[in-house]
């Protein structure tokens, strides 16, 4: 899948402007503020429904207009195409629809070719909440994965259905009324948690190449899967069933008082690590990149699971999809420029910004398609292409 046209209609600092994209490397050249940053938005906003920048979506409608709309046509390896919409005016539910018929959800959208983007925002993988890391992971892995996708509803809605007893119990209901829910969140969490760690386990062996590859001092990089599952202790022979519902009714008395269920994979985190790095004490240590990784580091982790992911949906579903990078280049060196080049001109298309094109080699840029953004300021519009 590739993404080969993408018209924005009062989106951002767009009037209406459409631009075509070439199956490969693109690469989008313009001055800060010239609107390159919301072409990528633009077409994730038609992909997928949201943004990676910002969750209030009436700050994607042009200054003085009274809606915004994305459309991006996308072409398939067979040949057919299909083209997103999705419209946008406050006050107003959003709108998608997918060949000009509504989709019953946004999930639908992204079961329909992969996507991967980066934009400043994007750090916060790193550098943000558990709950981000986990949110992003799931989209992913439910994308390339429908069993996944059926785990993860089987676990909301299990979890859902708990907590509204764990409410009743704390308003006066018998604490035993919780038995039967405590093994059947039990059951269903087991199950997915196992999803989760096997496209984890995915994720880590490609991803341990990339930012290898493309981290600013080199070292052994790691992403792994931090859960409470490993907490359970089986050591007295216990099933994994049995010592879940252990944990959960050890924690029974807190879990009431707060009428939220506090145990299981909707806790879990990714943690992205350096290993062997010097500890104050002398002794080898994994450095925490969210807590001690400098910018470029937490970019490279960045980096390098998107490209990681890339590889697993094309292993999964055959299909490299489209790969969004904004400015990703000015703060890589010469050598790890071309790596990240070669990564991206292996396969699938790539569509990425730059203020300077001398970031790429006349050999590169001969092989891409290359679209310059006329004018300096926010107001700025693509011509078309």
């Amino acid at each position: 899948m590739f993404v080969a046209r993408l018209r924005l209609v009062n989106f951002r600092s767009y009037h209406d402007a459409t631009v075509e994209f070439a199956p490969g490397l693109n690469v989008i050249v313009g001055r800060n503020a010239s609107g390159k940053t919301n072409l990528l938005e633009g077409a994730w906003f038609a992909l997928r429904a949201s943004s990676p920048r910002t969750t209030r979506d009436d700050k994607a409608v042009r200054w003085g207009a009274g809606f915004a709309r994305a459309e991006a046509t996308v072409a398939l390896r067979e040949g057919d195409k299909h083209t997103f919409t999705v419209a946008y005016a406050p006050g107003q539910a959003k709108q998608a629809r997918l060949d000009g018929a509504e989709v019953a959800s946004l999930d639908e959208l992204r079961r329909h070719g992969a996507v991967f983007i980066f934009v400043p925002e994007s750090l916060l993988l790193v550098k943000g909440s558990p709950a981000r890391r986990r949110a992003h992971l799931d989209a992913f892995a439910a994308g390339v994965d429908p069993a996944y996708e059926a785990g993860l509803r089987d676990l909301n809605l299990v979890l859902k259905q708990r907590n509204a007893q764990l409410w009743r119990v704390r308003e006066g209901a018998a604490a035993d009324s919780l038995d039967a829910w405590d093994r059947q969140l039990a059951r269903v969490a087991l199950a997915f948690e196992g999803r989760r760690r096997a496209i984890v386990a995915r994720l880590a062996g490609s991803y341990r190449e990339f930012a290898a590859a493309l981290a600013p001092e080199g070292g052994e990089f790691a992403v792994s899967l931090v859960s409470q599952l490993d907490e359970l202790d089986e050591s007295s022979g216990e099933s994994p069933e049995e010592a879940f519902v252990a944990a959960l009714r050890a924690r029974r008395g807190g879990e009431v008082g707060r009428a939220v269920s506090g145990f299981g994979p909707h806790r879990d985190d990714l943690l992205f690590v350096e290993e062997g790095s010097p500890a104050p004490e002398g002794r080898a240590a994994a450095r925490d990149l969210r807590l001690f990784g400098s910018q470029g580091e937490q970019r490279a982790a960045v980096l390098a699971l998107l490209l990681a992911e890339r590889a697993v949906a094309a292993e999964l579903t055959g299909d490299l999809g489209a790969l969004l990078l904004d400015d990703v280049m000015s703060e890589l060196d010469d050598a790890r420029r071309r790596l990240l080049v070669s990564a991206l001109t292996a396969g699938g298309q790539a569509i990425i910004t730059t203020t300077n094109r001398l970031y790429f080699t006349a050999a590169e840029l001969a092989s891409a398609k290359v679209i310059e953004l006329a004018g300096g300021d926010e107001r700025a519009d693509l011509p078309d292409a």
